[in-house]
């Protein structure tokens, strides 16, 4: 007789409302299904999803269920790479770009958990991020993401896109930070893509995507998808009244570069700046760097999509 499958999720508990019962349900729908019963974690403040999952791979769990945003996601599917373990997502977050990247369900969590459940196992890529925290020319912190990263004011912007905020206006949280930095300095980065000769350029941040979608809907990097092994890249120079060719660029999906915006696929992304400049990845900042090298890691995560 075949051993029972068992899963587990690991839940951020402030992206969710009335944690009990969605449990009960969530739980049913495991045993509807000839599961047992699924291992619960949920995150804290200063363990974000990681550990959880670590944990629940300890515990030899079948499949790994992350509910709730972008940054739960991205925590557990951390502890997945490499590991053909894999992940199913139940967005309940603000943006939930990587859900509506890949067509899942977002808030609907018995339906997201049913593919889950039934789905496909799909190998997606990762992005690798490696930062120069202190100008020394070595790589000392090291991160990963699903759906996009950014160094410059696009990390500026999600710092200042507090989680009150976007508790009460969702998305529209990022407009109203994003206002406090259209006007700004703009940063002098020295860039390079996979082995081209690096180029110098004053930006306003530059980004590497696996996913192409912003928030809203609009869709920064056309040209993305999860299972190429490349990263799109975008070089955004924008302050002031030099924003309107950048929206123009991002409403219109055009492709031809600019001096405000110039976009490119490749498989590595290396940015240095001449003093430390925050970092995001997936809407949460991870520190500051000097130097940022953005990777693809083709095929790294096994992520469960419809039939």
């Amino acid at each position: 007789m075949a051993a029972v499958k068992r899963g587990a999720i690991v839940v951020n508990p402030t992206k969710v409302k009335d944690l009990r019962s969605v449990r009960d349900h969530l739980t049913a729908v495991f045993r509807g299904d000839g599961w047992a019963a699924p291992l619960w974690f949920e995150t804290t403040g200063d363990e974000p999803g990681t550990a959880q999952a670590y944990d629940a791979l300890a515990q030899h769990a079948d499949l790994l269920v992350a509910l709730g945003g972008d940054g739960t996601v991205r925590c557990v599917a951390a502890a997945l790479l490499g590991t053909g373990v894999p992940l199913a997502v139940l967005a309940g977050g603000t943006g939930n770009l990587f859900a509506r990247q890949l067509g899942l369900p977002v808030g609907r969590y018995a339906d997201a958990l049913r593919i889950g459940l039934a789905g496909v196992d799909t190998p997606i890529d990762a992005i690798r991020i490696d930062l120069d925290t202190t100008g020394s020319g070595e790589f000392d912190d090291h991160h990963m993401g699903l759906v996009m990263g950014g160094i410059g004011r696009d990390a500026d912007i999600m710092a200042d896109t507090t989680e009150r905020l976007k508790s009460r206006i969702s998305w529209a949280a990022y407009l109203v930070a994003g206002l406090r930095q259209f006007s700004h300095e703009l940063i002098p980065a020295t860039i390079g893509f996979d082995d081209q000769p690096p180029f110098t350029r004053e930006v306003s941040a530059v980004l590497a995507g696996n996913c192409g979608l912003l928030q809203g809907g609009m869709r920064l990097m056309p040209d993305a998808v999860v299972d190429d092994g490349l990263l799109d890249a975008v070089v955004v120079r924008g302050s002031g009244l030099h924003w309107v060719p950048v929206f123009g660029k991002v409403l219109s999906r055009s492709r031809t570069d600019s001096t405000h915006f110039r976009r490119a696929q490749c498989a590595e992304i290396v940015v240095q700046v001449p003093r430390p400049e925050r970092v995001e990845v997936d809407g949460d900042v991870i520190g500051t760097a000097r130097a940022a090298r953005f990777r693809a890691d083709r095929g790294a995560l096994t992520v469960r999509l419809p039939r």
